[in-house]
């Protein structure tokens, strides 16, 4: 029996995706499914979706249509975080989006939430389900 993997959600599929970007949602994905393995019940939802998923969902749009600045705001602060995760240093472009207010918080939050219900749930791919075998979780 082939175990699905979890979709990657994007607002506008006419627009072609960098793999970098795909491959860092797989990434930020299998840590946190990883974590929640060793931690269930730990990680809200939203903490379920990670930097390169919003930025995954929200850069077809971006291109596509001109934007809320709130939703351009969420987008770029996305993008800081990604890349300072990411371990690039220089961000100076991106300085005036380090922080959202607490309204932009909250609508980051909704949308972290909606992209994890939209796609099902909790990530799904053959080597956490193998671990989840494994151990009887």
């Amino acid at each position: 029996m082939k175990k699905k993997s979890t979709p990657i959600l994007v607002a506008d599929t006419s627009w072609d995706l960098p793999e970098t970007l795909i491959n860092d949602v797989k990434a930020e994905r299998m840590i946190n499914g990883l974590i929640d393995i060793a931690k269930p019940n730990v990680l809200e939802e939203e903490d379920l979706v990670g930097w390169a998923e919003v930025v995954v969902y929200l850069m077809p749009v971006t291109q596509a249509q001109v934007v809320k600045s709130d939703v351009a705001d969420i987008y770029l602060y996305c993008c800081y975080k990604l890349m300072e995760r990411k371990g690039i240093k220089d961000l100076d472009f991106l300085e005036s989006h380090k922080e959202l207010s607490d309204y932009q918080m909250r609508k980051l939050n909704e949308i972290k939430r909606w992209i994890y219900n939209q796609r099902g749930g909790k990530e799904k791919n053959p080597v956490l389900s193998a671990l989840k075998e494994v151990f009887n979780l």
